[in-house]
């Protein structure tokens, strides 16, 4: 059975443009014909003059230039309105701290922004609320070049919310140094097939690096939070060959015996310190943090982006590499993220259609398609546009691709369905309950969550 994982985060300030449009009116009465009939030129200029303005929302998602938020994305916009005089863009970066909050009393003012670049978590949920404008169009466009496995985090029932774009797995990563000064190397997977391995090789690396150097952390497990919580998901889904939900996502899987037994693995590991104390005190990025610092060996969290982000960041000179979760042969099931963009339904026709035309530019423009995709250091979500990157670790991280699982960070309640998660995991490695009924009591409440929304 194909597991189902998650899939995100990213924070930064806000900032706001308005983009000069001096030179639209030579651009636009450039006809190749010239008249001196008045009706024609009040027909030019009114064609020059009639403006649609919009607004787009967008977190931090691409490359920052001269260490200015916002300015790549102003360079989108000013090549969009180059070519599309009519149109008027203003930017406002919003930050994934408080950037939901600001959503959502947007909404609630009727003060929406007309574009957002988000993912399927907030979009679909303001699909529900009936405040976007489907893009179904857009997505027949596509003509089959996206997959069902990507698709399915896009629609309501069969309303299509999102215009997807961009998308990378969710992984682990191990400091390849650290296992190549121990004389360890051999330990990763590093020249398997697609770089596959198992939970007993995971462990085996775990033994040798605590072996080989006392003072170092194997891996950090992180429970204090909702953050990044697709990663202990994920985790615990794979290792032994569970799942998070049953195969048409009407019923959470939680209280599985794989899922017991990857919960009993793990409290064997902290009790023989291959997994460090207090991951009930850790939130994602602790973890995160610790890898990065050169205290951790692995970290169970991490991605394409997040090792771009971390890059300026690490401590020391080491090599981070980009690794599967292990699983049993044939069953892994990564969770992922998807980018993309969503259309406010602001009653007003030409702002949707102009909104409409600058996301087909931004996806699609045969010179910012792809130049898009490398500044999120991520992956197109289109089948035919692959291969873009030299580089040995982007490439396997492309290739993790073959194996997603569905995506469920859209069902009814998952929102809530994860202030149940994390408290249970707790309750789990300080020992307070057994794991069964932690388990089953999680998920119960998990599958009320669906079943109440």
């Amino acid at each position: 059975m194909k597991k189902l994982k998650l899939l995100t985060s990213l924070c930064l300030a806000a900032t706001l443009t308005i983009t000069s449009l001096a030179g639209c009116s030579s651009s636009n009465s450039s006809t190749g014909e010239e008249s001196n009939d008045s009706s024609n030129s009040t027909e030019a200029t009114t064609e020059v003059t009639d403006i649609t303005e919009i607004t787009w929302w967008a977190f931090p998602n691409f490359a920052t230039i001269d260490d200015e938020v916002g300015k790549y994305e102003k360079q989108i916009i000013s090549d969009f309105e180059a070519k599309n005089p009519d149109v008027k863009v203003n930017l406002e970066m919003i930050s994934f701290n408080g950037g939901g909050e600001k959503i959502t009393a947007a909404i609630a003012s009727n003060s929406a922004p007309d574009i957002l670049y988000d993912a399927p978590g907030r979009i679909i949920d303001y699909g529900r609320q009936d405040v976007l404008a489907d893009v179904d169009d857009m997505i027949k466009a596509l003509n089959g070049d996206v997959s069902e496995e990507i698709l399915q985090g896009c629609r309501v029932d069969d309303t299509y919310y999102m215009y997807p774009f961009n998308t990378t797995a969710f992984v682990m990563a191990a400091n390849k140094t650290m296992f190549e000064e121990a004389g360890l190397l051999d330990l990763l997977p590093l020249e398997k097939e697609d770089r596959l391995w198992t939970i007993e090789e995971f462990e085996a690396a775990l033994r040798g690096i605590k072996e080989a150097n006392p003072d170092i952390i194997p891996v950090s497990f992180f429970s204090k939070s909702t953050a990044g919580d697709q990663g202990t998901r994920a985790f615990l889904a794979n290792i032994f060959g569970g799942s998070i939900f049953n195969d048409d996502l009407s019923e959470y899987t939680l209280n599985s015996p794989e899922m017991v037994e990857a919960l009993e693995w793990v409290n064997k590991c902290i009790d023989e310190g291959l997994i460090g104390a207090g991951s009930e005190g850790l939130t994602s990025s602790d973890a995160i943090d610790s890898f990065v610092q050169g205290k951790s060996a692995f970290t169970i969290l991490y991605s394409t982006g997040l090792k771009a982000n971390n890059a300026e960041s690490k401590l020391g000179d080491f090599e981070d590499v980009l690794l599967p979760i292990p699983s049993p042969e044939g069953e892994l099931g990564l969770e992922f993220l998807i980018g993309g963009y969503c259309v406010f339904d602001n009653q007003d026709d030409a702002k949707i259609e102009a909104s409409k035309r600058f996301i087909d530019f931004a996806c699609n423009d045969e010179e910012w398609q792809v130049k898009n995709i490398k500044a999120t250091g991520t992956f197109s979500v289109r089948d035919s546009v692959k291969d873009l990157y030299d580089d040995e670790e982007m490439k396997a991280a492309e290739a993790f691709g073959k194996y997603l699982a569905p995506y469920y960070n859209t069902v009814p309640g998952f929102a809530e369905m994860r202030t149940f998660w994390f408290p249970s995991l707790q309750e789990i490695t300080l020992k307070q309950t057994p794991i069964q009924e932690a388990l089953d009591k999680l998920n119960e409440n998990a599958n009320s969550t669906l079943n109440n929304n």
